[in-house]
């Protein structure tokens, strides 16, 4: 099982697990995308869904995605991509249709990012001083010892990443919230 999908899978049993790769908490239901490559670099992005229920209209839902785009402007690591998402699908058998926005930011890693020169050559004369530190999985066409680790350390940072930016995604989402529970109740007390 790749890194990647073990993030995903520490995130479902934190949370409230949904299809594939998706979870719930506090009501927001997140999502994250496998790592791919594009134009030379990796990239994957995160979402989260709107909370459309606590909002006024439209206005508010795009103000919700300006406010989450302020709270995650100090990070060093910032999206290349970021944007409002309406998704929209009938449901099956029912006359209903379901709407609903989401954040989505999509991130990129130049390979340099990722892993470089002097990590693989640490990982392995690491390796060869204590081949049990670490478990190298069987990879198809892949026969080296350095190629083994660098898809190993391509792995771990993603997996590092997925979670760190995932986490900080719920962070903002918390704030906003918070931030918008307390606007409404001020306006609704005036």
């Amino acid at each position: 099982m790749s890194r990647y999908y073990r993030s995903i899978d520490n995130f479902k049993s934190k949370y409230q697990p949904k299809k594939e790769n998706r979870f719930n908490f506090d009501e927001i239901t997140y999502e994250t995308s496998p790592a791919k490559l594009s134009e030379g670099c990796l990239e994957f992005e995160i979402s989260s869904k709107i909370p459309q229920d606590e909002l006024l209209d439209r206005n508010d839902f795009e103000s919700y995605f300006g406010a989450i785009k302020d709270v995650i402007s100090p990070d060093e690591k910032q999206p290349i991509a970021s944007d409002m998402e309406n998704i929209v699908h009938e449901v099956v058998g029912e006359e209903e249709v379901k709407e609903r926005d989401y954040v989505r930011l999509r991130y990129r890693y130049s390979f340099d990012e990722v892993c470089s020169n002097d990590l693989i050559a640490e990982e392995i004369a690491k390796y060869q001083q204590d081949p049990s530190l670490r478990e190298l999985p069987e990879i198809a066409n892949v026969n080296t010892l350095a190629g083994k680790l660098v898809l190993l350390l391509i792995e771990d940072f993603f997996q590092n990443e997925a979670t760190a930016r995932m986490d900080r995604l719920i962070e903002a989402n918390q704030h906003v919230r918070q931030s918008f529970k307390q606007q409404m109740q001020t306006t609704s007390t005036s």
